[in-house]
């Protein structure tokens, strides 16, 4: 009794081996960290970093996660820095990714989230709602086109989101994404992610959306808006958000 008892207890406990290998459905090899949550009941973070930029732009808010008890998984996205390969050898590089159409590589990258969901819980053994997002720049849109699909998703962070960042929208993804919590930050002199962040807030508060908005400073984009303060004012408020 006391094996069996041992073995089920080791079928839910996350492996904790930093690197992950995740296989798209087209066969491109997805190369990211995980890091498992400190504390039972505490969101693991997929981390979704921004055009031509890798997994390691994430790190230093990542580590203020795990402080607090979160898990992350941060993946290079395809076509980005060890992603950058399939299982058959051949290169992925999104600067020859072309025009962003329907059926284009762009357009696979919402799906690729579906596939890092699966890897947790699946081989990492995270419960599919406790799986949270957070992206910067393209990496924002992708996170919210996926939140907004797939409602087990109870929480999404948005640094400097785009109306449109290589075809990918974002107003008709937060329309359907319902009351669920999201943050959603920009910089001012960032003009178009702060006129597209306003815009998305409108919509926020037209559909009932748990929303709240965060300002950067100056033109910071993305993870440039990290300056100590306000990673603690964000992760204050994901503590609140999920500590309830």
């Amino acid at each position: 009794m006391g094996l069996c008892l041992l073995t089920a207890c080791a079928e839910r406990v996350p492996d904790s081996q930093p690197r992950s290998e995740i296989i798209t459905k087209d066969n491109v090899i997805l190369i990211g960290k995980f890091v498992p949550p400190k504390e039972p009941g505490k969101l693991t973070f997929i981390l979704l970093h921004g055009l031509a930029s890798s997994k390691e732009e994430w790190y230093g808010f990542a580590d203020k996660l795990s402080e607090r008890g979160y898990g992350y998984l941060a993946v290079d996205m395809r076509g980005h820095e060890e992603s950058n390969k399939t299982k058959s050898g051949k290169e992925v590089n999104f600067k020859y990714f072309g025009r962003p159409v329907q059926g284009s590589e762009w357009f696979k990258m919402p799906e690729d989230v579906d596939c890092m969901v699966k890897h947790l819980t699946k081989k990492r053994h995270i419960k599919k709602t406790g799986i949270a997002l957070a992206g910067a720049s393209v990496g924002a849109n992708i996170a919210l086109i996926y939140s907004a699909s797939h409602k087990s998703i109870p929480l999404t962070v948005l640094l400097s989101p785009g109306l449109n960042y290589v075809g990918l929208l974002t107003a008709p993804a937060l329309q359907q994404y319902g009351n669920r919590p999201v943050a959603i930050a920009a910089s001012p002199k960032d003009e178009y992610a702060y006129k597209s962040s306003a815009r998305l807030m409108d919509i926020a508060e037209d559909q009932d959306v748990d929303a709240v908005f965060f300002e950067g400073k100056k033109n910071r984009h993305g993870v440039q808006m990290f300056d100590g303060k306000f990673e603690d004012n964000l992760l204050d408020w994901i503590d609140n958000k999920t500590n309830k």
